[in-house]
């Protein structure tokens, strides 16, 4: 007995000092800045062994005095933290890269603020994190010295909430402001307390027109220094006149205008403080007007006044600096109030593409090619296609959505066009001529809160959706003639022998023969508008009589050859029918 004291007493201590350790994974960056990658994390102190993408990583993490990239992934992928668990983001910074849009998640099923949690994300003295979304649970709380950017449109905070303290600031770039107060206002609390704009929040906006949300429990809300620029008339002749008005602010005390040759003084009333002046147009003109408050805050509107040339308002595709479809010196702007081309940045007039080859190349998250709602683009006789790894495409404004509504651009694709894009999003209309084609490179949800119209002979491929994927996700979406897509009565479809599939819409056009010819053998070539997937018999008669009619062959598509009678024949008939 004596001899077992020290032995149990040994035992206890191992199980002590084991039970005392903390359990967490710990950034190193050793082999580099990839999240996913096992090598750049210490896992010594933890169960964990894998970092994969959309693999729950049941401990606490941290990341401390680092730099960290999510890298651009097959699909949109999450680093995934189990519920209950902490994401410690410590003066470090988070980023995309590659064109990534992915992002940081709980396990499916976890849902904020109703619902199961999920993980913790705090980010906290002086970190910047960048993701596209973050999603399924995750309660992030953002310091006062932090900042963060979400990427993605649609739904970035999904299921999911956002503390920030005093002074943390949050910018989402593919979302408005209309869209931030619709989608994610009431998921936002500012220490604690629900946000409101004006009492502990401000929404700004940056130069590029992407709205940042700064926390401030006591803001200063400026005065405005000019209130409204507005004209008479957005467009005119040439040689007509406009009328240009203006409101300012109470404590402005100067005001000028701009036309492009120089700034003039611009005279307001000092007590209704308004203005206006009339101008006659010769060509399209910038105006720039300029007001200065009491205590020297300056503020500019810009306001464009488009006089056309008697051609059709619209942009029209030059090519004339390459193939860039973000490039404004490739479009001709001169009959548009368009001045910008930028990724999310809403076009509002139609597009011309005619003609032309155009690329969508990759820019950085996952960006699109954007047209208002009402707007047309047509694609003529033209190729759109992505490069340079591209995940990008072609949508609507945020908040547009078919077939329920409101309604996006439509878009065109006519005459013998191809067009490629990883997605189209936010209330496109598509429609496809019988001459032209579409490829969706994206996986996931590729045709996004859109629809697709394929006229009869058109192909509409998939790269990255399987048939199963198709007919559960997209199926919905596509109408044949405007009439339900329908396997086998308007459509077919096919693997594509790897990842995706291909969609090839069934002739609308009556059974008929449509090439018939001898050749140098004599022989018969017959071709018809056969189905695909369909067969057919080929008969002939050398008198047309009742009872003539005799099989030539059978279980063809939209080809024969006759080398049995024609060549011996100087009248042949020959009638198709469709097998049962």
């Amino acid at each position: 007995m004596k001899f077992l004291n020290p032995i149990i007493t040994f035992i206890f201590a191992i199980g002590f000092f084991k039970s005392s350790l903390m359990a967490e994974i710990v950034w190193t960056g050793a082999n580099g800045a990839d999240i996913f990658d096992e090598a750049n994390w210490d896992l010594s102190n933890s169960p964990v062994d894998i970092i994969d993408p959309n693999i729950s990583i049941d401990d606490d993490v941290i990341i401390a005095s680092s730099i960290v990239e999510i890298p651009q992934l097959t699909g949109q992928q999450r680093f995934q933290v189990g519920s209950g668990f902490t994401i410690t983001v410590d003066d470090s910074e988070i980023r995309l890269t590659g064109g990534s849009n992915d992002g940081i998640g709980g396990p499916n099923g976890s849902k904020l603020p109703a619902g199961l949690e999920g993980p913790i994300l705090d980010i906290k003295n002086g970190s910047f994190v960048e993701v596209f979304f973050i999603v399924n649970g995750v309660q992030m709380n953002i310091d006062e010295t932090s900042s963060v950017i979400f990427g993605g449109g649609g739904n970035p905070v999904n299921s999911s909430v956002i503390d920030i303290q005093d002074g943390g600031t949050v910018t989402f770039e593919n979302e408005t402001i209309d869209a931030f107060n619709a989608e994610h206002l009431r998921k936002v609390s500012i220490d604690g307390d629900p946000a409101e704009e004006g009492v502990n929040m401000l929404i700004e906006m940056r130069q590029d027109g992407v709205p940042t949300i700064v926390a401030a429990t006591d803001p200063v809300i400026p005065d405005d220094v000019i209130v409204s620029f507005e004209s008479s008339m957005e467009s005119v002749q040439v040689g007509e006149t406009v009328n240009l008005s203006w409101v300012v602010g109470e404590d402005t005390v100067s005001l000028s205008l701009d036309d492009g040759t120089g700034p003039k003084m611009a005279d307001f009333d000092p007590e209704d403080l308004d203005g206006n002046l009339d101008v006659t147009l010769t060509e399209t003109t910038t105006f720039i007007l300029k007001g200065i408050s009491e205590s020297g805050t300056e503020e500019e509107l810009i306001l464009k006044v488009l006089v056309k040339t008697g051609q059709v308002s619209g942009i029209t595709w030059t090519g004339a600096d390459g193939t860039d479809i973000f490039e404004e010196s490739n479009w001709d702007l001169a009959n548009s109030n368009v001045e910008i081309i930028d990724p999310n940045v809403s076009i509002e007039d139609d597009v011309f593409i005619i003609d032309a080859i155009v690329e969508i190349p990759q820019v950085s998250a996952q960006q699109r090619f954007q047209v208002a709602s009402g707007y047309t683009i047509t694609v003529d006789n033209s190729t759109i296609r992505l490069t340079g790894g591209s995940n990008d495409g072609i949508g609507g404004p945020p908040g547009f959505r078919l077939p329920a509504g409101p309604e996006g651009p439509t878009m065109n694709i006519i005459n013998g066009s191809s067009y490629e894009s990883y997605f189209i999003v936010n209330g496109v209309q598509m429609n496809v001529d019988a001459t032209s084609s579409a490829v969706f490179g994206g996986g996931g949800n590729p045709v996004n809160i859109s629809a697709i119209n394929l006229e009869p002979e058109s192909t509409l491929t998939f790269l990255r959706e399987t048939i199963d994927a198709f007919n559960t996700e997209h199926l919905s979406k596509i109408t044949v003639g405007g009439a339900p897509a329908e396997e086998g009565i308007n459509y077919t479809i096919e693997s594509d022998g790897a990842e995706g599939c291909v969609i090839t819409t069934i002739s609308d056009d009556p059974l008929r023969i449509t090439n018939i010819i001898r050749d140098i053998e004599g022989n018969i070539v017959i071709e018809w508008n056969g189905k695909p997937g369909t067969f057919y018999a080929v008969d002939f008669s050398f008198t047309l009589e009742e009872g003539s009619w005799e099989e030539l062959i059978d279980s063809v598509t939209d080809e024969a050859i006759d080398d049995t009678f024609a060549p011996e024949s100087k009248v042949i008939f020959y009638r198709i029918r469709e097998q049962e």
